[in-house]
């Protein structure tokens, strides 16, 4: 491996214009239209997940469907009409349950009848559009700009997660539209979070990138737990409660696509409104010292391959960005398991503990990105050592909850909840100081395509823990759910060490903009016709850039 990874030595760094105000300010301004962009799609994301319980009866059940406001005749119960004991078990449990009060607002009740394959695909189908655009997100984000991106993603999911609803009014031919409509919900999501790292590249100087980039993506966290409240409790007290998550869910996305469009930019040189001032500190920074400099396009075969894949700091991002949503995936897919299985606690309950969770995490990433920041700002530690400590605690963490869970069952329910709600909140730090921001840091030109290509092999990772654990668990019990944890674990622990040890914070000299652009510059001179740039091999890590 090539040991010439050459890095921008931020020391080098000449004295910069005064910083303008930060609260309400235009990068302020877009980092809540990002943190809101992202409330909606995991609104739009997990609110299928959530109410898919509330859809469904069993395909093959013979007895009268049993919800919260049935109460089965006497008669029903006679012990000589039924012969098996766990079907009168279910049915006097039912009985014995306080009935809850549904309300009928506009809909009657519509449930389908889906096997557990059906639903499971269901689940799936959005995962099977998701991986597939990571990358030409990333691209897209950075050829033509990230305000389309983002305007088109959430316009289509909104207009698919509406269309959701249509099912009500269908008899037998829901679960083909439902299988399409998930497929492209996750098609339209799967740009967003490489074009936002693009979005970044451009807007983020590094003092402030941890505010910016925390703020924004902590809408993921929050649109989770909210969403979780207010569909559970839509299932549980409306009838038919399902077709409103989703109809809120797409009013969220309009009225988020109006103020995108009037207030979003790709970058702080075309913003309309920006000051002077606030613009030019933004540009002389991310832009290589200028706002007028052209900002770079590519085609994927012109990135440079062999740099990135002989960069140590990038592999290990890699390697770290991969085993933390590894393990984070699986467990948002099976908290809720966990709980009722292991912990047997309530169904109802479990859902409160996700939710208050997932503030923490939300809550977590936030406070982080603001600390690293203040850390470097006060120039108590660098940029390089802010990110490897909450790196390692967002990786490390995990493992000792990991530890912890071994050893939880329902004897031990109360350890488990707080083991549970510490992972969630240890988890957060990634998104807002760790690796998920460091992709910003180190390959700032490229940082969208190589985010997505990342965030791909991370998401398959995710569905691999997913068919892992089906193979696993034959019984849900502690026993077999262990030896997840331990593997979990491992993963992990792999994770933080390899950061801890060649993980940067420092940019990469041919990834960024002032390099590529002085590049294209030389090859449209050279060529005898125009070309898109080619930065795959040379000397460019030779010529550090004085600018970061």
């Amino acid at each position: 491996m090539d040991t010439k990874d050459e890095f921008t030595d931020t020391k080098l760094v000449p004295p910069t214009p005064s910083t303008p105000p930060f609260i309400l300010s235009t990068r302020f301004c877009m980092a809540l239209l990002v943190f809101m962009a992202f409330i909606v799609q995991y609104c739009q994301r997990v609110n299928f997940p959530i109410v898919i319980t509330c859809m469904i009866n069993s395909p093959r059940s013979t007895l009268p469907t049993i919800d919260e406001t049935t109460t089965l005749p006497t008669a029903f119960l006679d012990q000589n009409a039924i012969e098996d004991e766990t079907t009168k078990m279910m049915i006097l449990e039912a009985n014995s349950v306080p009935q809850i009060q549904r309300y009928n607002l506009f809909f009657k009740e519509k449930r389908f009848y889906w096997t557990e394959a059906q639903q499971q695909l269901l689940l799936g189908a959005y995962w099977f559009g998701y991986i597939f655009t990571q990358v030409p997100g990333g691209w897209m984000a950075t050829n033509f700009g990230a305000k389309r991106v983002y305007a088109i993603s959430l316009f289509t999911s909104s207009l698919s997660t509406l269309a959701l609803n249509i099912m009500y009014f269908m008899s037998d031919t829901e679960f083909i539209l439902i299988l399409i409509l998930r497929v492209l919900i996750g098609l339209s999501h799967g740009v967003l979070f490489p074009a936002t790292v693009a979005l970044w590249s451009l807007w983020a100087v590094p003092t402030e990138r941890g505010r910016l980039v925390s703020i924004g993506f902590s809408g993921t966290h929050l649109g989770t737990s909210i969403t979780m409240l207010i569909g559970g409790l839509l299932c549980r007290y409306i009838i038919s409660g399902w077709i409103f998550i989703f109809f809120i869910s797409t009013v969220l996305g309009f009225v988020w696509f109006i103020l995108w469009m009037w207030k979003a930019a790709d970058s702080p040189d075309v913003h309309p409104t920006i000051s002077d001032e606030e613009r030019e500190y933004i540009c002389n920074i991310t832009l290589g010292g200028t706002s007028k400099i052209k900002k770079p396009t590519m085609s994927l075969s012109s990135i440079p391959w062999e740099k990135i894949v002989k960069s140590k700091p990038l592999l290990a991002l890699f390697v770290t960005h991969i085993c933390n949503l590894f393990g984070l995936f699986f467990f948002l897919t099976n908290i809720g398991k966990i709980m009722v299985q292991v912990h047997k606690i309530p169904v109802q309950y479990a859902g409160f503990i996700a939710a208050g969770g997932f503030f923490l995490t939300w809550l977590s990433s936030l406070l982080s990105g603001a600390a690293v920041d203040k850390l470097v700002q006060t120039k108590t530690m660098s940029l390089t050592s802010a990110r490897k400590l909450f790196n390692s605690i967002t990786s490390f963490g995990p493992v000792l909850c990991m530890i912890s869970l071994c050893f939880c069952d329902e004897t031990t329910k109360p350890l488990g909840i707080v083991t549970i709600v510490i992972f969630l909140a240890f988890s957060g730090l990634g998104y807002g100081a760790g690796y998920v921001v460091n992709f910003n840091d180190i390959v700032p030109a490229y940082s969208g395509v190589i985010f997505g290509i990342a965030n791909t092999l991370a998401s398959l990772a995710g569905v691999i823990g997913n068919l892992v654990a089906g193979i696993v668990i034959k019984q849900p019990t502690l026993h077999n759910w262990r030896y997840l944890f331990i593997l979990f674990g491992i993963v992990y622990f792999v994770g933080g060490v390899v950061y801890v040890l060649f993980g940067t914070a420092e940019s990469r000299t041919w990834a960024t903009f002032s390099a590529v652009n002085e590049k294209q510059i030389a090859n449209a001179h050279n060529a005898e016709e125009s070309v898109p740039m080619k930065l795959s091999g040379g000397n460019d890590d030779e010529h550090p850039d004085p600018r970061v």
